[in-house]
């Protein structure tokens, strides 16, 4: 008789995530919360499901977790602070041109996984009214706080005169920076709107091209 691998994978995953420190077990149960969560929607995901995917109990979770829209705020704070420790460094770069910064930033700004584009589509057509305190925590997590990081480094361009010292850094920011979101969670529907789907490289680096050119000093010529 055949054997079927995929019950023998799933107990070898869980021990092996069991034999782990306890310390990182709320990390594991997060990560494990926000694949759920997109997979399933918020109201149809279950914490028996998070548990599984984590490799823990269910009483495990609870543990960690009052509720399952405490997870759920929790999973989307863990996300974004993982996101953006390493873009909140490019401010301290002072050395480095803020153009350079600011493809950097744009670049890991949009390297989402499919599972993230989910979360984002979960965010912004499910949540918005099921779970506000989530979508408020997303927005100023995620869009606010990146289009206030490109502010900055399109200010500090104006200061060292590397762009043009008219641009409205904060308006310039937030159209790139809703444009980007808007376009990746588009690209979650590419299954039923063929037409939206688009290279995402080509999609990012156009964006900052055409960023960029905007923010250079205009140059008179005779």
């Amino acid at each position: 008789m055949p054997t079927t691998p995929g019950p023998t994978r799933t107990l070898r995953r869980r021990t092996h995530r069991r034999e782990r420190r306890p310390e990182e077990r709320p990390g594991e149960i997060l990560e494990a919360a926000l694949t759920v969560f997109a997979e399933r929607g918020y109201r149809s995901a279950r914490i028996d499901d998070i548990a599984e995917a984590a490799g823990v109990t269910k009483g495990a979770v609870y543990h960690h977790f009052d509720t399952k829209e405490d997870l759920l705020c929790r999973a989307i704070e863990h996300s974004l602070d993982a996101a953006f420790v390493e873009m909140g460094a490019l401010l301290r770069q002072k050395t480095t041109p803020a153009s350079v910064r600011i493809r950097t930033m744009l670049r890991r700004f949009t390297q989402v996984r499919a599972d993230g584009r989910r979360v984002l589509t979960l965010l912004l057509q499910d949540l918005r009214h099921e779970v506000p305190e989530a979508y408020r925590q997303w927005m100023q997590g995620g869009p606010v706080q990146g289009w206030t990081l490109l502010a900055r480094l399109i200010d500090e361009g104006r200061r060292t005169r590397e762009f043009r010292p008219d641009v409205d850094a904060e308006v310039a920011a937030r159209l790139v920076i809703s444009g980007l979101i808007t376009q990746l969670v588009w690209q979650a529907r590419t299954g039923d709107v063929p037409a939206v789907a688009i290279d995402t490289d080509r999609l990012v680096d156009s964006t900052i091209e055409l960023l960029l050119h905007g923010l250079r000093p205009v140059t008179l010529t005779t």
